[in-house]
């Protein structure tokens, strides 16, 4: 596996940590401010985990001669706590000959839960369905130690948590930045979940 989806796991706990905060005002439906927060979360964790499993076998399945790799997604997969994640979608590879390491990584897909439970780092469980689904693009940068990713998600699904349920739309942009070698990265995310909009951001030094 190219070390990049090795170190890649920073990107995602980066990410996870800005979709937490506290800028929202509004509460819509059954929804707690804190929930609504944890159901941006739990979404945010399902894209980043299927990109990042897709995105390390796109990168093995290249081999090392080829530069550039596409490859198409349709595929169904599984939850952390249950339920599963229709895939569907492509993903473009560019490495670098000499190396092997990856320069870039661009991942377009639509994802349509199915019974998908995912837990908030606060433990707040939710099963998600699509209503329809979430459409998410991924662009990911790397040179040396710097890793870049720019990202949005858009959609709606279906929730349910702790005797609560109802729909909602989300529409999430994203931007990171991960200094491997010194382990310091920063991470912002702003959008509207549940029509509660919200800006964070974090820094790891």
């Amino acid at each position: 596996m190219n070390r990049m989806f090795v170190r890649n796991g920073g990107l995602a706990l980066l990410l996870t940590a800005a979709a937490c905060g506290d800028s929202a005002t509004d509460v819509v439906g059954d929804l707690t401010q804190a929930e609504a927060e944890a159901l941006a979360e739990v979404v945010t964790g399902t894209v980043m985990s299927t990109w990042e499993s897709e995105g390390a076998a796109a990168t093995v399945a290249r081999g090392p001669a080829l530069a550039t790799f596409n490859q198409q997604l349709s595929l169904e997969a599984p939850c952390e706590f249950g339920g599963s994640v229709a895939i569907d979608g492509e993903i473009d590879v560019v490495t670098n000959d000499e190396t092997e390491e990856l320069e870039s990584l661009e991942y377009t897909v639509t994802q349509a839960h199915a019974g998908c439970v995912a837990e908030s780092e606060d433990g707040l469980r939710f099963t998600l369905d699509g209503a329809p689904n979430v459409t998410a693009n991924l662009l990911v940068l790397a040179e040396g130690d710097l890793i870049g990713m720019d990202g949005s998600y858009s959609g709606a699904v279906d929730w349910s948590t702790d005797g609560k349920e109802g729909t909602c739309t989300l529409s999430v942009e994203f931007s990171m930045d991960l200094n491997v070698g010194a382990q310091t990265g920063s991470a912002t995310m702003s959008g509207t979940v549940c029509g509660i909009s919200f800006s964070n951001s974090v820094n790891v030094t």
